[in-house]
Order: C-alpha cells, then sequence, then structure tokens
C-alpha cells in the first residue's frame, strides 16, 4: 500500500463534492476514473480498501446530506446559553449564535437601550438567560450570482435557523459542568486574556493560536485574499509544528524521554483541537501530528505521501465539508504540495506555490493581484519569522509585552496599511470572472505537475497559461448580450451588457434609507452595491463600467451611488436634465473628479456597443421626483427594452402623446406600483414580458395587486424579483435567439 492511500484521499474527497457541491456529473466522473485507475494497476488490495472507503464514506455523506435537506425543526427556545466568542454588537444589534440541544441558531436582537449594548461589549464570560422569541425562519441563500452563500456556509457549520428575539432576561453566569463546556470556557478566558495585546498583536494570536476571529475583521482577510497571500492564514497550522518543535525541545532540555513527550502530545493536541474550535487548518496539523506519532508508536513505516493521505480521511471523518469550502482547500493542497518543495528555494517554492492557489483564489474572488508573486516573496518571510513568532511570545506574556508590543503593532498597522492601498488600487487587480469549474480543476492537476517538476518553467506552466488565458478570454469575450434585473430588495438595478468587446451600462444603483438614530445605535452595515452588485460584476468578469444611468433622485435608486464610485471603476454617470442640481448628486460629483458626468433629456440617442439607445423622458429640466424619471428605450439586436424608473401613469401618458413606440420586454415603474404601468402605457407598448423589481414581503406592497391586473388584463407575462432572485435575459446577435434565466427558482 506504499503511495496508494492518495487513490483512497481522492476518492473521498470526491465524494464529498459529490453530496456538497452542484457538480455531480463531475465529481462522479473522478470516482469511476479513480476505481478505473486502480483496476487497470491490478492492485486488488488496494481495490478492496478503496471499495470498503468509498462505501463507509458514502453512508455518511449521506446521512450528512440528509441532515442539510432536513435539519431538525426548531419551533421555540425559552431559554438559552450566550458565548462571548460566539456574539456581535453592531451598533443597537446584537447578532450571534445560540445553542438548542445539538443544533445552533443564528439570533438578531434590536438592544434596546446603550448601558445593555455595554453590557454586551464587555461580556467575558457565559450567560445564560431566558429569551423570548418574536419568529424563527430558515436563512436565506444568496438572491443574485456571485453573492456569498451565507446559507451554505452556516448550514455546514450545523446553523439552519435565524432566530428575532423579543427580549432577553434573567441573565446570570452560566457555570460548565461538562467536558466540553469547560474546554468551551477556557475558549472564552483565554481569548479574553488575549485581548489586552495590541491590536494586530491580538489578531494574530487569535485567529492562529485559537482559530477565533472577529466579523469586524473581515477587511483583513478580504486584502489577504486579493493579494494571494491567504493561504498562509489558511496554513495557520505550521505553528501547531513550531509548538511541538517547542514542546520536544524543552522536554529535552528536562531529560524527558521523547517517548514521554509523544505520549503527553497524543493526550493534549486533541484537547487544543476543540479548543480551538476544530478549525480545519489547525485541525489538520494536529492530526498530522497524531497520525505521525501513532505510526511511529506502533513501528509502521509509512511515506509522507500515505500520512498525509490518512490525514485526509480522518479530517473528512471529523468534518465532511472540511475540502468544500476555500480556506479547506487551500489548507489541504497547498500543505499537500509542502511534501514535494522542501528541497526549493524560497523564490522558486514561492512561485509554484502561487500558480496552485491562483485558480483557487480565482474561482471564489473572480479576481487576483497583479503583485500576487511579489507580495508572496515578502510576506511569506514576514509570516514566518515574525507574524507567527511574536503570535506565540505574545500569546505567552500578554501583560507584559509593553513598549516592544506597541513599536510591534505600529510596524504591523504600516504592513497591513500598504497591503489594502495595493488591493484596493484597480491597477494592480485584474477581474477574471467566474472560471468554470473543471476549468479549474485541470488547472490545479498542471500546477500539481509543476510541483514535481525542478524546472520553474516547463511544459505544465506552458498549458497552465494558455488555458488560463483562453478561459478569461471566453468569460470576459462573451458570445451574448444580457440584461440582469439585480435583485437589491426594494430598489432598482439593472446591469446591460453588450456581446463580444463587452461594454456595460448599470442602470440605478439601489439605496436604502437610512432613519435618524443615536450615535451608540450606528450600524456599519453592507449595501447593496458591496453584498450584490459589485460581486456579480465580477462574477461576469467586468472590471468597469462604462456608463451609470441615474433615473431618479428616489434613495432606492440611486442612494449607492456614492459607494459604488468608490469602490468600483466607472466612466460616465449619465442622468435626466436638471438631477445635477440635487444635493446629493452635486456632492458626489464634487468628489468623483475623475468621473464624467452627463445630464440627459427627450430626443438624445446614442450607440451602446452593438445596441442603440433613445430617451424618451424627461422632456425638460427637472428635479427628478418620479414623474420625472428619467425613460428610456434601448434596442438589442431586434429585441426592444423600455427602462422607466418610477415613472408614473400620469406621465405615461405625456410619452404617448408625443407618439407611439413599442418594446418587447419591460421594466414595471415604480417596483409594480399602481401608480405606474397604466392600461393605456400596456396598450400601447404592448410587451410580451414586463419585469418587477420589488423586495419580499416589502411594506409597500409591492407588486399592487391593480398592476398585476392591469398585466393580466393585457395579457402580458410578469416575474418579480422578490420570487425568482435575480432575472436575466440574453441574446445572441448571430441568429437572434433570445433565453430567460432565474436564479432563485425556475420559471
Amino acid at each position: 500500500m506504499q503511495n496508494n492511500w492518495i487513490f483512497i484521499a481522492l476518492e473521498t474527497v470526491t465524494l464529498s463534492f459529490l453530496f456538497f457541491t452542484k457538480q455531480p456529473l463531475l465529481s462522479l466522473s473522478i470516482c469511476i476514473y479513480v476505481f478505473v485507475r486502480v483496476i487497470c494497476l491490478k492492485k486488488w488490495r488496494l481495490l478492496a480498501y478503496l471499495s470498503i472507503f468509498t462505501a463507509l464514506f458514502a453512508l455518511l455523506f449521506l446521512n450528512v446530506r440528509n441532515h442539510l435537506d432536513h435539519p431538525n425543526q426548531v419551533n421555540n427556545v425559552n431559554q438559552t446559553i450566550f458565548y462571548p466568542d460566539k456574539i456581535k454588537v453592531n451598533g443597537d444589534l446584537l447578532s450571534g449564535e445560540v445553542v438548542e440541544g445539538d443544533t445552533s441558531i443564528r439570533f438578531l436582537y434590536k438592544i434596546p437601550n446603550e448601558s445593555e449594548k455595554k453590557f454586551w461589549q464587555k461580556l467575558n464570560t457565559e450567560v445564560l438567560g431566558k429569551i423570548k422569541i418574536k419568529d424563527i425562519k430558515e436563512i436565506d441563500g444568496p438572491r443574485n450570482p456571485g453573492e456569498f452563500d451565507f446559507k451554505t456556509f452556516s448550514n455546514h457549520h450545523g446553523v439552519f435557523y435565524t432566530a428575532t428575539i423579543d427580549k432577553i432576561y434573567q441573565l446570570q453566569q452560566f457555570h460548565p459542568t461538562s467536558i466540553t463546556e469547560n474546554i468551551s470556557h477556557a475558549r472564552i478566558q483565554f481569548i479574553s486574556y488575549l485581548s489586552s495585546l495590541p491590536k494586530w498583536l491580538k489578531i494574530h494570536a487569535q485567529s492562529l493560536l485559537v482559530g477565533y476571529s472577529r466579523t469586524d475583521e473581515s477587511d483583513l482577510f478580504k486584502t489577504l485574499s486579493v493579494l494571494g497571500v491567504i493561504h498562509l492564514f489558511s496554513l495557520s497550522g505550521l505553528h501547531v509544528l513550531i509548538l511541538v518543535i517547542i514542546f520536544k525541545k524543552l522536554f529535552s532540555v528536562l531529560r524527558i524521554t521523547s517517548e514521554a513527550a509523544d505520549w503527553l502530545l497524543l493526550l493534549t493536541l486533541p484537547v487544543y483541537g476543540i479548543f480551538v474550535g476544530l478549525k480545519t487548518g489547525i485541525t489538520r496539523a494536529i492530526i498530522l501530528t497524531l497520525v505521525s506519532i501513532v505510526l511511529k508508536k506502533f513501528g509502521f513505516k509509512m511515506s509522507s505521501l500515505d500520512v498525509f493521505s490518512i490525514t485526509v480521511l480522518i479530517c473528512l471523518l471529523i468534518n465532511p465539508f472540511a475540502l468544500v469550502e476555500m480556506g479547506g482547500q487551500l489548507s489541504f493542497i497547498l500543505s499537500g504540495a509542502l511534501l514535494y518543495l522542501s528541497k526549493s528555494n524560497l523564490l522558486v517554492s514561492t512561485f509554484k506555490m502561487n500558480l496552485l492557489s491562483l485558480p483557487i483564489i480565482c474561482f471564489y474572488t473572480f479576481q487576483f493581484s497583479w503583485l500576487v508573486l511579489l507580495m508572496n516573496i515578502i510576506f511569506v518571510p514576514i509570516f514566518m519569522y515574525l507574524i507567527l513568532p511574536t503570535a506565540i511570545i505574545s500569546a505567552i506574556i500578554p501583560n507584559n509585552i509593553g513598549i516592544f508590543g506597541e513599536k510591534l503593532n505600529g510596524l504591523f498597522d504600516l504592513i497591513y496599511s500598504f497591503m489594502n492601498q495595493i488591493a484596493k488600487d484597480d491597477r494592480f487587480n485584474f477581474v477574471v470572472g467566474k472560471i468554470p469549474v473543471l476549468i479549474v480543476l485541470v488547472l490545479v492537476i498542471l500546477a500539481l505537475f509543476n510541483i514535481e517538476n525542478k524546472l520553474v518553467l516547463n511544459e505544465f506552466v506552458n498549458y497552465f497559461m494558455i488555458l488560463l488565458i483562453a478561459s478569461i478570454m471566453y468569460v470576459k469575450f462573451p458570445i451574448f448580450g444580457t440584461v440582469s434585473i439585480i435583485d437589491v430588495g426594494q430598489g432598482d438595478s439593472i446591469l446591460i451588457t453588450t456581446p463580444f468587446n463587452r461594454k456595460s451600462i448599470l442602470v440605478d444603483t439601489a439605496g436604502k434609507l437610512d432613519f435618524p438614530v443615536k450615535p451608540w445605535q450606528e450600524k456599519k452595515v453592507t449595501n447593496q452595491v458591496e453584498k450584490s452588485t459589485i460581486p456579480y460584476l465580477k462574477y461576469l468578469g467586468v472590471s468597469k463600467l462604462n456608463i451609470v444611468m441615474l433615473s431618479h433622485k428616489d434613495v432606492d435608486h440611486i442612494g449607492n451611488l456614492y459607494t459604488l464610485l468608490q469602490s468600483f471603476p466607472v466612466d460616465e454617470v449619465r442622468f435626466g436634465s436638471g438631477l445635477e442640481q440635487n444635493a446629493r448628486i452635486k456632492r458626489t460629483i464634487h468628489n468623483n473628479f475623475n468621473v464624467k458626468f452627463t445630464s440627459v433629456k427627450r430626443g438624445d440617442k446614442f450607440n451602446f456597443g452593438s445596441s442603440t439607445w433613445e430617451v424618451l423622458w424627461p422632456k425638460q429640466r427637472s428635479v427628478g421626483e418620479n414623474g420625472d424619471s428619467l425613460t428610456l428605450l434601448a434596442t438589442m439586436g431586434k429585441y426592444k427594452w423600455l427602462f422607466t424608473g418610477d415613472l408614473d401613469i400620469e406621465n405615461e401618458e405625456k410619452i404617448l402623446k408625443l407618439g407611439t413606440f413599442h418594446a418587447d420586454y419591460l421594466k414595471a415603474g415604480h417596483h409594480g406600483s399602481k401608480t405606474s404601468t397604466g392600461s393605456n402605457w400596456l396598450k400601447a407598448v404592448n410587451p410580451k414580458l414586463a419585469l418587477i423589481s420589488a423586495g419580499i414581503n416589502n411594506r409597500y406592497g409591492h407588486p399592487n395587486k391593480e398592476t398585476i391586473q392591469r398585466l393580466d388584463d393585457q395579457h402580458v407575462a410578469h416575474l418579480n424579483t422578490a420570487e425568482y432572485g435575480m432575472i436575466t435575459w440574453y441574446y445572441y446577435p448571430f441568429n437572434q435567439s433570445e433565453g430567460l434565466n432565474t436564479f432563485v427558482r425556475v420559471k
């Protein structure tokens, strides 16, 4: 079985993809290939082991899959334990996880006053409390392509429901009784113990040693991901090796035998694994160490590859989702690659490791930094010789770090500030779009072959670059055009792209009305542009917007304009004549001198790629009210689209008096309000489909029953983003064919 356990590990990993990802055909094909490969090798003992392990893990994964599809029902919870490491205070919102039986529940609670907010912020031990729940519902999934799938992520961590808590009362300190409760208590106390450290030393020590990171530190990990150095934190188990070495050196000084040291490690490392919450990278390192010790104890001689393969199997047994997320994939594949790079110099190792991680990072983030190799050459030594050692040292003496810690923190502040500026600079980032998973797999295989090759530049690197460039060209130069009604809740945002040398127009940016609150209630929120629009643009491979059209002044249409201009390259912003006098637009123009701002009015026409556009409204200068909405008629191939903003019936009639026209597709005005999309408008335009952009269970009751009735009376089919998520229409200019996709459910 020497060097053959990798077949079993590969089969098991592929099974996890078969059960827990949306790539069943590809995963099944690889499973079959592994069996065929082993049969061709005529290794019948290996085939027997492969069959047994495949059957056992298939049963395990099937059971887990059934639990994902049919989670335990939770109707109500009256009492629960609040853990400081599982809660977050954001303004007047308390969120986190509570445990009910063997089920974790995500909760949201509006903090009623500032004194209670301070209590939750300072909480450093578990508390038991009674709760009154307003409602419980399943966690929502993404509504648009490219969005982070919080539902799947939560489900993989055993969380299926969100509870809105109406009241928390009768809080008292919780006293742990079981072993796991005491370990969890020790973890919380250690996190609190590290909280006295300066900012960056605290982040390093808590994330690397305890596997704990606050959600407000996500910007750091986003920066590391963009720059291609996130794998260092994915390989956070490196510190386990350092701790083991220190541990053995200490025992050697104390003249304690290595056998005794091994037995102590066998007892303490599993406890440490539970202590850090069984995080993937640390768990991998612990299991690898334990497997090596056990094999040595029993006199089994196995290759490094076999030890690594057995580690993979055990990790999947502990956590079936260990390799279906980006962090786990980087952790395992890069740690496995290190087995073959031990004799390479830093530059060669860094280049090969980056080539291996690049397809995975691109697949999940849709982009990479041009400076990825340089950043790794700079950051790897910093991580290995500065971050890891100081994290360990500062954890040992957090209260005595003194001026040395402050100086170190200042140095890290400069390093991360520089890295953040590089990550945000669009000149250094390249948007690749969503590369097909099959291509990613082939790229990873080529990069693995390159790992084994002694030459830095070889045929595998050549094949890798050819395939990567071809894939990016395929994504960035599509043979079809699209109109996507982005699901931004109760608002409007529509992306139009042209075929071939793709150009992009965004009609409105969405936005949410903010109500005045006291300073202590102010929350840091992610708006629709950051959550939905920009991820979708990167998903498509769009690296800049050529034009942003603003229909009128309402916040739910243009409220996110400033965020968009600060976060994504935009060439030009256009709006109805007169809107430039709006205070919000004035400020935006003043603060974005590098963007062209242009007003338009009825009669203006322009070509955009292969499409032609005509402005139907407003006729004269306006103040940007609903009735002044910028109304656009676009011709794409042989199809016509009509975009109306929040145009009301009164002004629909005024447009019709100036001339009639036809459109195949109508973006219904004002989210389906009864004040828009009148009967005469529908008769004249005669669309075959109307698209409505409205939020789920919105307080306005959009779309209104009267509007739906008018659409039905005119035999106009209609789709609503509240029901279908993003709605995307696409057309092929060669044969003038068209199609329609909906993201949340099939039309």
